[in-house]
């Protein structure tokens, strides 16, 4: 009985170990882009330009909201509580 139990411990944490392990290197794929992918891009961008959006206004408003070179603001004004 002795022997089952110091042999069937560590046999149980690496099971555990491994199915906990296991979900983690399934999510780590390189998803690639299908023809379906593609075509759902190009339907809602057709669906954009049916209710009157300009693409290339809205892709020039992603760009600058992505950009890191905006400045914060200086913080609150010390004069607004007095």
């Amino acid at each position: 009985m002795a022997k089952y139990s110091t042999v069937a411990s560590p046999l149980t944490v690496f099971l555990i170990l491994f199915l906990l392990l296991l979900p983690m290197s399934s999510q780590a794929r390189i998803l690639h882009r299908t023809e379906s992918d593609k075509k759902s891009v190009s339907d809602s961008q057709h669906l954009l330009r049916e209710l009157g959006f300009d693409l290339h206004q809205l892709k020039r408003y992603q760009n600058s909201a992505t950009r890191s070179d905006r400045v914060s603001p200086g913080g609150p004004d010390p004069q607004h509580h007095f």
